[in-house]
């Protein structure tokens, strides 16, 4: 290709070429214009009306006078060869070209011309864009009608098409970035991006991009779970929690698409998230009631426990004592043991220590006479 084209209206030949001849039938006709003279003096013309050939003979007269008896229409803007006024003589070419109006549209750009010429070859020879590469919207061989009619010239154009991440120089006689494609055997994906679009009209020296564009989903079913209900418990001890209701785990149906341009995945990302089984959350009680101090083993009360209860301090033998500590009902209430328990073998270690230290202060070891004794505490 020529490195700079010329655009097809700077193309344009205003020189008239000689009339193309086609013979689509033939007449003979045989008129005495004129009068007064013998038959030896008529004269033989050939009429070539628009590609119809008809034969005739006149005695005398014009061109224009033979073709007015011949009811061949001949304007002042139509092309008559030799011309309407012009005597005739024997042997004589009579040429008629009617106007024609058309419609010509160069890549986008419109203009409407007149021409004599007959066919879309000869329309586009006179007007110089013969190019071989050149795309026409009706063949050349295709009759120009009087009454005119449309035709699209369409020029080669250089074009860079980027696909993905390859450049592809394309020459390609299109309108749009489509026919680019096209010429080039180049196809799209559902999912591809084109720029311009494919609609878009293309000129020399753009460049076309392709992201190769595809967009992939996923479907999966998995189990799941829900946060548990809490329920707090004033009777319970801080710190302390138990399962009333056990959870009961759901199903869902989720679908996850993933889109990847040019071969990197730009998103990955989950679409739609369907619950086939609700899950069911777990009810847990937790405790509120503040507990007791922690106490280290082996303290003080741990030994005393021991003198007291072998160590037991949930023990309740009925005899009227409980716990570690051997509290009786009334002075573990006296002393503020029922925010624990009703008893004292129902309540923690702890608590029970932290019962024993408000007895300690307020009776001394006295509170547990043999075993402070026998430990040499008193």
């Amino acid at each position: 290709m020529a490195t700079s084209r010329r655009s097809g209206f700077g193309r344009l030949n205003q020189t008239t070429s000689k009339p193309l001849r086609i013979a689509t039938s033939g007449m003979l006709v045989t008129l005495l214009v004129g009068g007064g003279l013998g038959v030896t003096q008529k004269k033989d013309v050939e009429i070539d009306a628009n590609g119809r050939i008809i034969e005739a003979s006149a005695l005398n007269g014009t061109v224009g006078d033979l073709l007015d008896k011949l009811d061949i229409d001949h304007g002042v803007s139509d092309l008559v060869s030799p011309p309407a006024d012009t005597r005739i003589t024997d042997g004589q070419t009579i040429t008629v070209r009617s106007i024609r109006q058309v419609s010509v549209t160069v890549d986008g750009d419109q203009r409407t011309l007149d021409t004599t010429a007959l066919t879309v070859g000869e329309l586009v020879k006179k007007l110089n864009l013969a190019d071989a590469a050149d795309s026409l919207s009706q063949p050349e061989d295709a009759e120009l009608p009087v009454a005119g009619m449309s035709l699209k010239v369409t020029t080669p154009k250089d074009v860079t098409v980027i696909d993905g991440t390859t450049p592809i120089e394309v020459t390609a006689a299109a309108t749009t970035v489509a026919g680019v494609l096209a010429d080039a055997g180049i196809s799209l994906g559902d999912a591809d991006i084109v720029e311009p679009g494919v609609d878009e009209a293309v000129t020399d020296g753009q460049t076309i991009t392709i992201t190769r564009r595809t967009v992939s989903t996923e479907t999966s079913t998995s189990v799941f779970e829900v946060e548990p209900v809490v329920i707090e418990d004033p009777e319970m001890a801080e710190g302390t929690e138990q399962v009333t209701v056990p959870p009961r785990p759901g199903t869902r149906t989720t679908v996850r698409q993933t889109v990847t341009e040019n071969g990197a995945v730009v998103s990955d990302a989950v679409i739609e998230d369907t619950v086939i089984t609700p899950a069911v959350p777990a009810t847990i009680t937790r405790g509120t009631k503040p507990a007791a101090a922690p106490v280290p083993g082996g303290s003080r009360w741990d030994i005393l426990a021991q003198c007291e209860a072998s160590g037991n301090w949930a023990i309740n033998t009925g005899n009227g004592f409980s716990g570690g500590l051997q509290f009786t009902p009334s002075t573990w209430l006296a002393f503020g043991g029922g925010k624990y328990a009703p008893q004292a073998w129902q309540a923690s270690r702890e608590e029970q220590i932290e019962i024993a230290e408000k007895v300690l202060a307020g009776q001394g070891w006295g509170a547990w006479p043999a075993c402070t004794r026998k430990l040499g505490w008193r």
